[in-house]
């Protein structure tokens, strides 16, 4: 009896365990995290276009391109953009602020928040 109830809990766990969505990293791709970040990130891209059009470059950023990379870290309230531009790969973190999305610089403390991150969504990355 013993046996088959610890056979039945390991079946379970190993289960269970292959049904995250996540992988061994903490990413995912999956459309139940796409479709729950989708509002915050298209304001992110919105505010980074603002951002540009101040710092009087012409670009306009738009979402699932090769051009335009996010990681929003799930439970730290961050989302980072990664674009292309002349001079290299370009980077830019906003961080939750209420409900809206603030444009912060990279500071030790949001490093740190980026580096403890345990769960991320990954958006034309590359890394799946």
């Amino acid at each position: 009896m013993k046996m088959k109830l610890l056979s039945f809990l390991l079946f379970s766990i190993v289960i269970l365990a292959g049904c995250s969505d996540y992988d061994q990293d903490g990413n995912t791709t999956s459309e139940e995290a796409k479709q729950k970040y989708d509002v915050a990130i298209d304001q992110v891209i919105k505010s980074e276009n603002q951002y540009l059009k101040q710092q009087q470059d012409n670009r306009q950023l738009k979402r699932n391109t090769d051009e335009t990379g996010v990681i929003v870290y799930e439970d730290q309230d961050l989302i980072e953009i990664y674009y292309n531009q002349l001079s290299g790969r370009e980077t830019a973190i906003y961080q939750k602020d209420g409900s809206n999305y603030a444009r912060k610089t990279y500071t030790k403390q949001i490093n740190r928040k980026i580096d403890s991150s345990e769960k991320k969504y990954l958006e034309n990355i590359g890394i799946k």
